[in-house]
């Protein structure tokens, strides 16, 4: 028998709150932090999240305070990436980069797709969007390159090299440790197919975006004329805060390595903050400048409030009966389990946040391994269909937020729906590649 949905009046409150609000995101009707904001209040005055332990308000406010570490590292790394933008570090490191391929846009693209999937692979998705879409940005500006294309391709390729490794994202992360999947075991398994469907992106937008590439024209003399040595403004900072940036990104990459040996255990929003205020601190940079300069308060708003309107359809146990859902529709056929994870994770992962969908979804499979079933493929299928939906819409993920967030604060605004227009498409098209390899990989 099929599971029925728990729709309660909260159940449906929360579903028509997430359907109106996400119908303001794509016609951007209303300014997307409003639209968020408005909805999370909604649901808190409803009651949605009243319980006898707590009031609607107290437990809202949870899914806030479970997301500080992300809160708390975007805002460092906005803060520190910004200080040591100063050194125009990020400048000579595009110039350098145009210089070498002779200005040659599509080979730009190629370079700039494959920098930003090795840095998340090492690094992490958010600090690495954080680090390049300036790059990008520079590079559309002095080069009258069309932006959409490069951007496209630097949310894209970071979002894909989220499932690569178990430090690249959290939620790769949380299922590699909660599963015991080795870091070798990872790179082995999602880290070949990521390789293989980053050819797929680079050939896809080539396509996509034929028109504009083949009427863009790069003057070689203008390129001859780049100096990066030039584009270097305060060598104090480059010389001072750049160790810090890189020390901050290596304790975040071997945090685990650091707590097994030391049983010192440190958190992303701890090592961010921490450099950025030693940042201000040898940089004597005011925090009331920093704080209203260097601080998207927007983005956060907009996270903080859409963590709420996601966070209702966990709290009613709408995602959890979705999983069940999808588990009773494939009849025990393990090809037929796959083939609805690996897309519909795809799918779902365009537009609600992927962090309580993997880990709703790592409990289900956990059950059904339970039962008997060799479950081992649907990992993969988990890990790589929630990190190709990633790229599916500007809200896929928070990458995508703070890389489109940045383009609007250059001026350059990007339409939701012609954003899915573009994005929903590879995701289907990465999805049913990622299924196929899964197939023959291990269901044959």
């Amino acid at each position: 028998m099929m599971p029925e949905l728990p729709l309660s009046i909260f159940s449906l409150v929360s579903l028509i709150v997430l359907l109106v609000v996400y119908y303001y995101l794509i016609t951007e009707k209303i300014n997307k932090v409003l639209v968020a904001g408005l909805g999370a209040i909604v649901l808190v005055l409803a009651q949605v999240f009243r319980t006898t332990s707590g009031t609607s308000q107290e437990n809202a406010v949870t899914f806030i305070s479970h997301n500080l570490d992300i809160l708390g590292f975007v805002i460092g790394m906005m803060i520190l990436v910004g200080i040591v933008r100063d050194s125009g570090m990020f400048e000579a490191l595009a110039i350098w980069l145009v210089k070498k391929i002779k200005g040659n846009h599509y080979w730009l693209l190629v370079v700039l797709g494959y920098l930003t999937l090795l840095m998340t692979m090492l690094f992490s998705n958010i600090p690495t969007i954080l680090i390049v879409t300036p790059i990008v940005l520079i590079l559309v500006k002095e080069l009258k390159l069309p932006l959409m294309p490069y951007l496209f391709t630097m949310v894209t390729m970071a979002n894909l090299g989220g499932a690569a490794t178990p430090i690249s994202d959290p939620t790769t992360y949380y299922q590699a440790k909660t599963v015991g999947l080795s870091f070798a075991e990872v790179i082995s398994n999602s880290g070949l197919i990521v390789m293989i469907l980053s050819v797929v992106v680079l050939a896809y937008v080539f396509f996509v975006f034929r028109k504009e590439l083949r009427s863009t024209k790069v003057n070689p003399k203008d390129v001859a004329l780049f100096r990066p040595a030039a584009a270097l403004r305060n060598k104090r900072v480059l010389y001072r805060g750049t160790p810090i940036l890189a020390l901050v990104i290596l304790l975040m990459v071997f945090k685990e390595q650091i707590a097994r040996i030391t049983g010192i255990t440190i958190d992303n929003a701890t090592v961010t903050l921490g450099g950025a205020f030693l940042a201000m601190l040898i940089f004597h940079r005011e925090p009331k400048k920093v704080f209203q300069q260097l601080i998207d308060w927007e983005i956060l708003f907009f996270f903080m409030g859409l963590f709420v309107v996601v966070g209702s359809l966990e709290f009613t146990h709408l995602i959890e009966k979705l999983g069940e859902i999808l588990v009773h529709i494939s009849g025990g056929s393990m090809t037929f389990l796959t083939f609805l994870i690996s897309t519909g994770s795809g799918m779902l992962s365009s537009f609600i946040d992927n962090v309580p969908y993997n880990i709703t979804m790592v409990a289900a499979i956990q059950a059904m391994e339970k039962t008997g079933l060799t479950v081992y493929p649907l990992w993969w299928a988990l890990n790589l269909g929630t990190s190709i939906g990633g790229a599916g819409s500007p809200i896929g993920a928070a990458c995508n937020v703070i890389a489109f967030g940045q383009a609007e604060k250059e001026g350059y605004h990007l339409s939701f729906g012609k954003y899915l227009k573009i994005g929903i498409p590879l995701v289907i098209i990465n999805s049913l590649i990622t299924f196929g390899i899964i197939y023959l990989r291990y269901l044959t």
